[in-house]
């Protein structure tokens, strides 16, 4: 096994079924080009419309990615999905329009393996069983993808703030004790749903007076996730 499909073997994403359709040339040269970067909170990855000239195979921290819009606010932006590690960006997009279509933008430190985005798109093209590996890797997460837009952006705060909750505990897990491994208050959730801080903390504080959720400083816990879901779906 070469340095590249060691390394990946560490890695909680199933990127490395794909690397193990490479020859051992291939993946040694994946290896050669592999770089590890690390970017600190709130750093852009990726910017919407630049070209997609490396993957980031995050390894380690948590991201957002958004869609850049003319609004109120200059900054006004549209959450897209959740990131963590495990998730590779720019994967779509390479073998979509070679452009990224939103900015990715760190939520606490990065750590991400950068692959170049020609030698994975020549590999695609060269071996056959690697991009099916590949392909099933893009429907799984446009899948996930579509699934987060229809969900997120709901007509009302209150089914989209239910719907955050519900994800990021889907997405990054809980502890030991229960609380969602991801920091999180009113004003990150009004962050990430370009909401104001005021009605997110109505609509939590109403949840913890029915004792659906827990809150203790930047930690949350959800009590009552069957409760949260019906409360969405209806």
């Amino acid at each position: 096994m070469t340095a590249t499909t060691q390394f990946c073997s560490y890695c909680p994403h199933s990127w490395l079924n794909p690397l193990r359709e490479l020859d051992s040339e291939a993946q040694q040269a994946l290896a050669q080009e592999r770089r590890v970067e690390l970017f600190p909170p709130r750093t852009t990855i990726v910017r919407y419309g630049e070209p997609v000239n490396s993957l980031y195979c995050i390894s380690r921290g948590t991201a957002k990615a958004v869609l850049p819009y003319s609004g109120r606010s200059e900054s006004a932006e549209l959450l897209i999905a959740l990131l963590k590690a495990g998730n590779i960006i720019g994967l779509r997009d390479l073998f979509g329009e070679r452009r990224h279509t939103v900015n990715v933008v760190a939520l606490e430190e990065i750590q991400a393996c950068v692959l170049p985005a020609a030698l994975i798109e020549r590999y695609a093209r060269q071996y056959p069983q690697f991009w099916i590996q590949v392909a099933q890797l893009l429907v799984r997460e446009i899948e996930a993808l579509e699934e987060q837009l229809l969900l997120l952006h709901r007509r009302s705060i209150r089914e989209r703030v239910l719907h955050l909750l519900l994800l990021l505990s889907r997405t990054y897990g809980t502890d030991e004790h229960g609380y969602i491994r991801f920091p999180v208050n009113p004003n990150t959730i009004a962050d990430l749903l370009q909401s104001s801080v005021s009605a997110v903390r109505r609509i939590l504080l109403s949840l913890e007076r029915r004792h659906l959720i827990s809150i203790n400083g930047n930690r949350m816990r959800i009590l009552d996730a069957d409760t949260l879901r019906h409360l969405l779906q209806n």
